[in-house]
């Protein structure tokens, strides 16, 4: 599904002051780690006077965005409609927590960066429901862009959006790698 959306699409260039901010689920997040995305696009554009923010982490995916200083998990309006429904925990795991919440929504977060570009990380988490899940992660993805691409957060234009597919799993069990490499490229290619 990554792969086609990725295919139809124009590449698009960086433009100076371009503001970029990745969203999405681990791969990102472990990006932050050792910074050499950000690096290489300073590198290869240091005319542009580039803007790179990192807001992944681990669990998101289009629109589950879990935080216990938050206090709603939805990255956008109707999201709770792709997942199950939360217990009075508030979360997935049953902490308790059941604080009102002072952090920024995603959306308040992406209004504060004005991101001009939204690099986004998604499909391996929901890679786990295998085919069973597919079809609601297309929804999920679909509703995400739609929701994405009618807001304004620089201000003036909707952003352009860059869909990272999940990466290749390594395992050393041949036929578990093969399992999840199977979902995988079903999450990618849809």
């Amino acid at each position: 599904f990554l792969a086609i959306l990725s295919a139809t699409a124009a590449p698009f260039e960086l433009l100076k002051g371009s503001r970029v901010v990745l969203v999405g689920n681990g791969l990102g997040s472990r990006m932050m780690q050792f910074g050499s995305f950000e690096t290489l696009l300073h590198l290869q554009h240091p005319e542009k006077n580039l803007f790179i923010r990192n807001m992944c982490d681990e669990g998101n995916t289009p629109g589950f965005r879990p935080h216990s200083a938050r206090s709603n998990p939805w990255a956008f309006p109707s999201a709770e409609k792709f997942h199950p429904p939360l217990s009075k925990a508030k979360d997935r795991w049953g902490s308790g927590h059941t604080g009102t919440g002072s952090m920024p929504t995603p959306d308040e977060w992406l209004t504060q960066l004005k991101p001009d570009i939204i690099i986004a990380f998604f499909g391996f988490n929901e890679s786990f429901q295998g085919q069973a899940g597919l079809e609601n992660f297309k929804a999920e993805l679909r509703a995400w862009i739609k929701h994405t691409k009618s807001q304004k957060y620089n201000g003036t234009s909707a952003p352009r959006i860059a869909l990272v597919s999940p990466t290749t799993f390594e395992h050393p069990d041949a036929a578990h790698k093969n399992k999840v490499s199977t979902n995988l490229i079903l999450y990618t290619q849809g």
